[in-house]
């Protein structure tokens, strides 16, 4: 990733689509506004998926409108409010912008006009074919098509370990999740302490989605791959490895510590405000804090110590082909879960906590 170094940049547009490139390049995009000291404007181009009667999206939409919210309508918020929370972990200013299009270069290119920017930050998949017939990826069209700079930061295809990078993106989208329950939760203590009721059916749904999601399927993929890979390549990570290992044991009594504070307060609410208040701040604080160990120490750990065929087996794991204890019908009902938690709140509380880009 280069750039002219008389280059300076105050906005940058920032496409996202959800995938493991587009985590990548969230990350990356994070490190380089902080370089220039620029705020970062994320955009996904939001597919019609109901404009037409033959296409899915319709059909769903007509059968389960709540389904459609949660599956196309939701898909937006899922995926921008991931990318907030890694450009506020980095005290980055950031927006969220999206757009209806089934034509993703010409909303990216439109919205860069719109939000006044002067840089555009994406990846590229490299160069497709079909039947021997070369398609230009979607970076190559705004590049064609873009009055202002366009910096490519990656192309999938040159990358010299896949499997890592492929580990390494997913485990930063399954933390910003976490990270997007436990901003959530600030905000609801937050509201407690400032003397509005808890919706206590919204937080039942954040403490089962991090006790079905990272206790049951994220953690334990850390303990059975990534971690037994690293202390079999290196000891210079055991400390580190034994107290996230402890933290993730004692996250189910944790967990039953909080639903019992929530228990308290819906039987008497307003004596228990504080005490629930401070036990959800807590918990999440603890999740960030987690996290950014895990991104700080674990995750460049890894990317020195490990070998590339470690890296394969990691990937198998985390992919989705791996363990099927971790298998795609939990993954989805996780993804759901997590997409209503995003959706319930359009904006997240602004405050300075450790986190992750």
């Amino acid at each position: 990733m280069q750039t002219p170094e008389h280059a300076m940049y105050s906005h940058i547009l920032v496409p996202t689509d959800g995938t493991h490139l587009a985590s990548q390049t969230i990350s990356q995009a994070v490190q380089f506004a902080r370089s220039v000291g620029a705020r970062i404007t994320f955009f996904y181009a939001d597919a019609d998926a109901g404009a037409s009667l033959t296409d899915d999206g319709a059909l769903i939409h007509l059968l389960d409108p709540g389904l459609y919210q949660d599956d196309f309508g939701g898909r937006a918020r899922e995926i921008l409010a991931k990318a907030e929370v890694s450009a506020r972990a980095g005290d980055i200013d950031c927006e969220c912008v999206t757009r209806r299009s089934n034509r993703p270069h010409e909303a990216i290119l439109a919205a860069a006009t719109e939000m006044g920017c002067d840089l555009i930050f994406m990846a590229s998949h490299g160069p497709r074919s079909i039947g021997g017939v070369m398609l230009a990826s979607e970076t190559l069209k705004v590049l064609a098509g873009s009055r202002i700079p366009v910096l490519v930061s990656s192309v999938e295809k040159n990358d010299p370990n896949p499997a890592m990078t492929k580990v390494c993106a997913i485990i930063k989208d399954e933390h910003r999740s976490i990270a997007v329950v436990s901003y959530g939760m600030r905000m609801l203590a937050g509201g407690l302490r400032d003397g509005k009721p808890a919706d206590i059916g919204l937080v039942d749904g954040m403490l089962t989605y991090l006790d079905e999601f990272p206790a049951k399927l994220h953690h334990p993929k850390e303990d059975a791959y990534l971690f037994a890979a690293l202390k079999r390549r290196t000891s210079s990570l055991d400390q580190v490895i034994d107290d996230l290992q402890q933290e993730h044991l004692d996250g189910d009594r944790q967990l039953d510590a909080l639903r019992a504070a929530v228990a308290h307060y819906q039987a008497s609410p307003d004596p228990d405000a504080e005490t629930l208040a401070s036990a959800i701040d807590a918990f999440a604080l603890g999740q960030l804090r987690h996290i950014a160990l895990e991104e700080r120490a674990i995750i460049p750990g890894a990317c020195e110590h490990l070998a590339e065929q470690d890296w394969k087996e990691i990937a198998a794991a985390f992919g989705p082909n791996g363990d099927a204890r971790f298998n795609h019908r939990e993954r989805e009902t996780y993804r759901r879960l997590y997409s209503r938690i995003a959706n319930l709140h359009q904006t997240l509380p602004r405050m300075s906590t450790p986190g992750q880009s």
